[in-house]
């Protein structure tokens, strides 16, 4: 089928679909906290998502793949570049079409340049479990790499601004009850989620965690593991 931008197979195509299921609006909340970008090529009228992993993570970008796929054309294609070290990086790439579907999103993400970033209530109105899952698959990680037995965990928000960042902590402790709060690491503001909310944490995001992202995640806690 010819699926150029004006085409009448893509057209007809766009018509079909309203908008996104519920699972894959929150899945979308907690991959645009992540990764994900949220990109218009027509001054806002519709907008598309465009996703990147790396080669070890293949699997997880197919499995977000077959989340979205009634709106993607391609799947996803390794992409190979040379890095600043001269080493060879391959990544996984794919996209969206532009649909207005994806505005409400937009609208909860980006400010009036066009730029992410996060508004009040972001967190506590719109982000899930399933949602929070997708965002520590993304930019998630234990807190502590050099012990196996510290619980806490880490989210990678670079991207955002240190006032952001302590509005999602505040947010997140709001409606989660995480124990979490701003960390520096190398001047660049994370979320630290304290070891004492590993378990509730874990109750929230298990079920939706994919199988190869949850070595991310800390050990189970043994019995007489201290918080």
């Amino acid at each position: 089928m010819n699926f150029s931008p004006n085409s009448k197979a893509l057209r007809e195509l766009k018509a079909k679909l309203v908008g996104l299921t519920n699972v894959q609006f929150e899945a979308a909340i907690g991959l645009i906290l992540g990764d994900a970008s949220i990109q218009s090529q027509n001054k806002g009228r519709t907008y598309r998502l465009k996703f990147e992993w790396g080669d070890i993570n293949k699997d997880y970008a197919f499995h977000v793949y077959d989340l979205f796929k009634e709106w993607i054309l391609t799947e996803p294609k390794a992409q190979t570049r040379i890095n600043s070290n001269g080493n060879e990086v391959v990544t996984w790439r794919f996209q969206t079409f532009s649909h207005e579907a994806f505005n409400p999103l937009a609208e909860l993400f980006l400010n009036v340049q066009g730029k992410k970033t996060i508004k009040d209530g972001l967190i506590r109105d719109h982000l899930t479990p399933r949602g929070l899952a997708y965002w520590f698959s993304d930019d998630g990680g234990k807190l502590d790499y050099s012990s196996n037995k510290g619980k806490g965990i880490v989210f990678n928000t670079h991207s955002f601004t240190e006032a952001e960042v302590r509005q999602m902590c505040i947010e997140l402790e709001a409606k989660f009850g995480l124990v979490c709060w701003l960390k520096l690491n190398k001047g660049e503001p994370t979320i630290a989620i304290s070891g004492s909310s590993y378990e509730r944490f874990l109750g929230y995001t298990s079920p939706f965690i994919f199988s190869t992202m949850k070595a991310k995640l800390p050990s189970p806690r043994s019995a007489k593991t201290d918080s």
